[in-house]
C-alpha cells in the first residue's frame, strides 16, 4: 500500500493537471457569423472576417467541413465543437453563449440567438 505522502502527491498532481487543462476554457458571449472552415479560412487569410456565402457554407458543412464562428470583433475563427447547435444558422450573424478555449480556438455553444439572416455578399463589410 502506498504511503500517505505519495497518495497526497498523486492527488495534488491530478488536481494541478486538471486546472491546467481547464484554465483556458471560459464562459463567454460572442457575436459572429456561422460559416464553413475552408471558405472562412481563405477569407481570414486575406484579412476579411465576415460571413461567407450561406448556401456554399451549408453545402461544404454537409460534405464534412468544420463549422466555425467568424469572430470579426477579435479577428479570429473559432471551431464549433458541437456543430449541431449551429446547424439551423449556417451563414447567419448570431450571438452565442458558450465555453471558449481561446488557446485551442474552440467554442462550445450553449445557446444561440439569430441577429441577422445571412445573405450572399462577396464584399460584405465587417459587422459592428
Amino acid at each position: 500500500m502506498p504511503s500517505k505522502t505519495i497518495q497526497n502527491l498523486s492527488v495534488l498532481t491530478c488536481a494541478t493537471l486538471l486546472n491546467v487543462f481547464t484554465a483556458t476554457a471560459a464562459a463567454t458571449t460572442l457575436r459572429g457569423w456561422i460559416a464553413d472552415e475552408p471558405c472562412a479560412s481563405g477569407r481570414a487569410n486575406g484579412g476579411i472576417f465576415t460571413g461567407t456565402n450561406p448556401e456554399c457554407a451549408k453545402d461544404c458543412i454537409a460534405k464534412g467541413a468544420k463549422t466555425v464562428l467568424v469572430d470579426s470583433d477579435n479577428k479570429r475563427l473559432l471551431v464549433v465543437d458541437n456543430p449541431a447547435a449551429a446547424k439551423e444558422n449556417i451563414g447567419d450573424y448570431v450571438e452565442v453563449q458558450g465555453t471558449l478555449d481561446s488557446d485551442a480556438k474552440v467554442l462550445h455553444i450553449d445557446s444561440l440567438k439569430l441577429l441577422e439572416k445571412g445573405v450572399a455578399e462577396c464584399d460584405r463589410k465587417a459587422h459592428h
